[in-house]
C-alpha cells in the first residue's frame, strides 16, 4: 500500500482535485474516490522513481500522465499492474528508448484485430491478446503513463483517401512529442505504416483532460476536456475561415459549423465549431476537399470547399441550403512527408525482436481453449457449470457479442440467468440480452427488479423516469465552449443512474431499457434511428420523455425503396456504408441511419425499408483508386405516401490504361511447393495480381479481409493472386489461420532477393515504403493498376478494375 506524507500528500490532493474538477459525470459515479486516490499516488510514485521524472514539465505531467482515462474504455487498475511489469524492463533507458521498449512489450501481448465500437479496458485487451487500433492505442497510452511518460491518443476521425479511421499514440520524450503505431514497434520513433496515410489526412486531433493551455490549436473546449488539432505534425495544412449569415444577411452568431469529410458513403463531421458574434468560425486542416455544413434554428447552408484554395467561405442560411440533387467531386490531399532514416541493421534487429514477440504471444494464445471466449474461458465455464437452466444459459451466450464474451464478468452472467424457458427472438434480444448500447456491462437486473417492483407497465416506468431522473443537458456559451457534465458521452452505469437520480439523455435511455428488461418487458434503443422503444401487444411503442403523452405507437411509417440499373462491369449490388447511406435531417443537421453492415440494395432497399415522416438525404459515392470520390446527393421528404428514388452511382469514363511494367519472369519462392518459380510459371498467360504484404500489419490485415469478402468474385475470375512476403522472417511471423475464407486462387510466396518489390518501386516510381502494394498486371509485363498502403474495400476496387479488362 502506498503511503504519502507531507509535501507528497499535498501534491496528491492537488492532482485529485484536478481530476474531480474536470471529471465527467459517469467517472464520478461509476468509480469510487479510492480508485482515483490510488492512481494519483501511482503517478507520483512513477515521477519519483523513474529517472526522467524530474524532466517532465508540470503541464505535460498534469494533463498526460495523471489522468486515468484515455478514450471511452472501462477503467481498470492497469496502471498498477503495468508499473510493476514495466519499471524493471525500462531500467537504464533514455525516455525515447523506453517509449520504444514499452511498445515492444505491448506488441508481445497484443496484435491487431477489428471489432465493435466498445473500447475494452487495457487489461481486457492484454488478456485477449488482440484489439482494434483504438484499443491498442489506449493500451499503449496507459502503459506509457504508468511509467511516468506523458502520452496521448491521436485520432483521425476519418481518412480522406480511403474509408475507415485510425488511432495511434504520441509520447513526450526528451523535450518533444513523437508518434508511433501502438503495438506495431518500429526501430525508431516518428515512423509507422500510416506515415503516408497521415500525410493525406484532413484532420488529426486528440482530447486532453481538463483546460489545456498548450501551443496546439484548440478545436473545441468543454467542461471536461480540450480537443486540440495536431494535423500540422503530419501533413501540409491551410486555414479556412467560414462566415455564416442568417437569411437577412446578418451575422449568425452561435451557428454550428460542421466540417464534413466523405467516408463510408456519408459526409462525416470531423470537426464542429460554433460561430462567434461576427458569425465567424475557422479550422486548420489538410489541403483537400471538405463539405462545410452550417445550421441554426432549423435552417442550414452548405458549401463544398477545397482547403488551401478557398481561404474564406461565406454561407447564408436558407439561401445556400443543399439542393434537391447535386453531384460533388471530393479530392483528398496528395501524399507528402519524409520518413526518418532506418539502417539495415536497425531493421533486421527490430524484425528479430518482432518474431520473438509474435511467438510469445502465440504461445499464450495457444493456451486459450475456446477462440470465442479468448481470455475469459474460465469465467464462462464456471457460469455454465453453476447455472441451473443450461438451455437458457446457452441462449444467453448466443446473444452476447463476441467482445462481451471475452471480458464479461461472472456476476453479470449470473445476474442474467433465468428459470423460465423462452427462446423467442424478441425475448432473447430485448429482454435476456444485458447489452443496451456500448456501455460497460454490470449487474443491474436483480437489484432493479427489486427496487422497481411496484411498477406494473412500461408506461409507468416512463413516468417514473420523468419524475426521478434529472437530465444534465449540454449548452454552448457565446465563446463556443460546450458546457455539460458528460460531453464525451460516456455511458453511465444503470445502477449509478438510479442511485444519483441524474444523467444525460443517453444515460436515461440506457437506464430505461435496462430497467424494462429487468422487469421482463422487451425494450431497445432502435438500432437504425436511435428511437427509444418498448414492445407491447405485438408492436413497438416510441417513448418520449419531453411530451405530455409519454408513449405512443410508432409513427405510421412509409415504404422507401431504391431503383438501380445494374451496369456491368460496375457495381452489381451496391452496399450500405460503401456505396450509399441514408441520413435524416433534423433541425438542419444530419443523423445517419445505422442499418446493419451487411445491408445491400438488393437485400434491403430494392423492396423497401420503413421510414418515419421527415426530411432525408441519400448520399452515394464511387471511390477511385487515387482516393478521389464521385458523390451524388438527393434530398427528399417522406410524408403521406411511399417514396422511391433512383440510386445513382457515378462512374469515371476513363478506361484502364497501361501505367507501368513488371517482369513476369521474376523469380519468387513458392511456399506451397517449397520451390523457386517465376510469376509467369504460376500465373500462366493473361492477367494476374501480385501483392507485397506484411505480417501482423493493420493495413495488410484490412486488405486480406477485404479480399476474403470478395472471394467469389476472384474465384469466378479464376486468375492467380500471388501474395509475397519481403523475406522468410516475415513469412514465418504471418498466421494464415486468422484469415479464413480467402480465395483459393491465392498463392503464397517470398520475394526472393527482393527483386519483385524493387522493380515495382522503380518502374512505378514509388516514393513511399508503405505496404501492402497490389498490382494488376499481365504476362506481357504490363501493369494496369497499382494500389499502395492503407486502402479499405481493396477487394472491390480490384474486381472493378478486373471487370474492365
Amino acid at each position: 500500500m502506498l503511503v504519502l506524507a507531507g509535501q507528497m500528500l499535498g501534491q496528491a490532493n492537488e492532482y485529485l482535485n484536478f481530476l474531480y474538477q474536470y471529471m465527467p459525470l459517469p467517472d464520478r459515479t461509476d468509480y469510487d474516490r479510492a480508485f482515483y486516490e490510488r492512481n494519483v499516488a501511482l503517478s507520483l510514485q512513477a515521477r519519483r522513481e523513474m529517472p526522467w521524472g524530474n524532466m517532465v514539465p508540470e503541464r505535460e505531467f498534469r494533463h498526460f500522465v495523471v489522468p486515468v482515462r484515455v478514450n471511452n474504455e472501462h477503467l481498470d487498475n492497469s496502471r498498477e499492474v503495468f508499473y510493476r511489469t514495466l519499471k524493471p524492463r525500462v531500467k537504464g533507458m533514455t525516455m525515447s528508448e523506453a517509449v520504444l521498449e514499452v511498445n515492444h512489450w505491448c506488441h508481445e501481448h497484443v496484435t491487431y484485430r477489428p471489432s465493435d465500437a466498445r473500447t475494452s479496458s487495457p487489461l481486457a485487451t492484454v488478456r485477449t491478446a488482440y484489439g482494434r487500433c483504438g484499443e491498442e492505442s489506449t493500451l499503449l497510452v496507459a502503459a506509457l503513463r504508468s511509467v511516468g511518460i506523458p502520452a496521448r491518443q491521436v485520432y483521425t476521425p476519418r481518412w480522406a483517401h480511403t474509408d475507415d479511421n485510425h488511432a495511434w499514440v504520441e509520447a513526450w520524450a526528451d523535450g518533444a512529442w513523437h508518434f508511433l503505431g501502438a503495438c506495431e514497434p518500429e526501430p525508431v520513433l516518428d515512423l509507422g505504416w500510416f506515415n503516408e496515410s497521415a500525410s493525406r489526412a484532413m484532420l488529426m486531433h486528440t482530447k486532453v483532460f481538463g483546460q489545456y493551455d498548450g501551443p496546439e490549436e484548440i478545436v473545441s473546449q468543454t467542461d471536461c476536456y480540450t480537443e486540440i488539432n495536431v494535423t500540422g505534425n503530419y501533413a501540409p495544412t491551410a486555414r479556412i475561415d467560414v462566415y455564416v449569415n442568417d437569411a437577412q444577411g446578418h451575422p449568425a452568431a452561435g451557428a454550428l459549423v460542421e466540417f464534413k469529410l466523405y467516408n463510408y458513403a456519408e459526409f462525416y463531421t470531423v470537426a464542429m465549431k460554433a460561430t462567434d458574434a461576427e458569425g465567424h468560425a475557422w479550422l486548420t486542416a489538410g489541403r483537400g476537399d471538405l463539405l462545410v455544413w452550417a445550421s441554426k434554428d432549423g435552417q442550414m447552408g452548405v458549401k463544398p470547399v477545397s482547403v488551401g484554395h478557398n481561404e474564406i467561405v461565406t454561407i447564408t442560411l436558407g439561401k445556400d441550403a443543399l439542393p434537391e440533387s447535386c453531384a460533388i467531386d471530393v479530392t483528398p490531399p496528395v501524399a507528402s512527408g519524409l520518413l526518418p532514416v532506418v539502417t539495415d541493421e536497425q531493421r533486421q534487429k527490430n524484425n528479430r525482436r518482432l518474431a520473438v514477440e509474435d511467438s510469445l504471444r502465440r504461445a499464450y494464445e495457444a493456451t486459450m481453449p475456446a477462440e470465442a471466449w479468448r481470455g475469459n474461458y474460465a469465467t464462462i465455464q464456471q457460469f455454465i457449470k453453476e447455472v441451473p437452466n443450461k438451455l437458457m444459459a446457452q441462449r444467453l451466450l448466443s446473444v452476447i457479442s463476441e467482445k462481451d464474451l471475452r471480458d464479461i464478468p461472472l456476476d453479470v452472467l449470473k445476474d442474467n440467468q433465468v428459470s423460465q424457458v423462452d427462446t423467442s427472438d424478441i425475448y432473447l434480444r430485448y429482454v435476456l440480452n444485458p447489452r443496451v448500447e456500448n456501455e460497460w456491462l454490470t449487474p443491474y437486473k436483480a437489484p432493479l427488479r427489486q427496487l422497481l417492483s411496484d411498477l406494473k407497465s412500461p408506461s409507468e416506468l416512463v413516468m417514473w423516469c420523468k419524475q426521478n431522473i434529472t437530465i444534465e443537458r449540454e449548452w454552448r456559451s457565446d465563446d463556443g465552449h460546450l458546457h455539460g457534465t458528460n460531453p464525451q458521452q460516456l455511458r453511465m452505469e444503470p445502477m449509478s443512474v438510479f442511485r444519483e437520480g441524474k444523467t444525460d439523455a443517453l444515460g436515461r435511455n440506457i437506464f430505461f431499457v435496462s430497467a424494462a428488461r429487468s422487469l421482463g418487458w422487451p425494450a431497445r434503443i432502435n438500432e437504425v434511428d436511435g428511437r427509444l422503444q418498448y414492445y407491447q401487444q405485438g408492436r413497438w411503442h416510441d417513448v418520449s420523455f419531453d411530451k405530455q403523452q409519454a408513449t405512443r405507437a410508432t409513427s405510421p411509417s412509409r415504404t422507401f425503396s431504391l431503383g438501380y440499373n445494374v451496369k456491368p462491369p460496375y457495381v452489381d449490388d451496391p452496399k450500405y456504408y460503401i456505396h450509399f447511406t441514408l441520413s435524416r435531417i433534423v433541425d438542419g443537421r444530419l443523423q445517419l441511419l445505422t442499418y446493419p453492415e451487411e445491408a445491400t440494395w438488393s437485400s434491403d432497399f430494392e423492396k423497401g425499408v420503413q421510414l418515419e415522416p421527415g426530411e432525408y438525404l441519400l448520399t452515394t459515392g464511387t471511390r477511385m483508386a487515387s482516393g478521389k470520390v464521385l458523390t451524388h446527393l438527393d434530398r427528399f421528404k417522406v410524408d403521406k405516401y411511399d417514396k422511391q428514388l433512383f440510386l445513382s452511382l457515378r462512374e469515371s469514363d476513363e478506361d484502364v490504361q497501361v501505367i507501368g511494367s513488371l517482369n513476369a519472369e521474376n523469380i519468387y519462392h513458392d511456399l506451397g511447393e517449397d520451390a523457386d518459380k517465376s510469376l509467369l510459371a504460376t500465373a500462366g498467360r493473361g492477367y494476374y495480381i501480385v501483392g507485397i504484404v506484411a505480417p501482423n500489419h493493420e493495413p495488410t490485415n484490412h486488405t486480406l479481409r477485404d479480399i476474403a469478402a470478395c472471394k467469389q468474385g476472384f474465384e469466378d475470375w479464376g486468375r492467380k493472386m500471388v501474395l509475397l512476403f519481403e523475406n522468410e522472417d516475415a513469412a514465418q511471423r504471418f498466421n494464415r489461420d486468422e484469415f479464413a475464407g480467402l480465395p483459393s486462387t491465392i498463392v503464397w510466396g517470398i520475394d526472393k532477393d527482393g527483386k519483385v518489390l524493387q522493380e515495382i518501386r522503380e518502374n512505378m516510381k514509388l516514393t513511399s515504403d508503405a505496404l501492402p502494394i497490389f498490382v494488376v498486371c499481365d504476362s506481357f509485363n504490363r501493369v494496369v493498376h497499382i494500389q499502395q498502403g492503407y486502402t479499405i474495400n481493396l477487394g472491390e476496387q480490384l474486381l472493378k478494375v478486373i471487370k474492365k479488362l
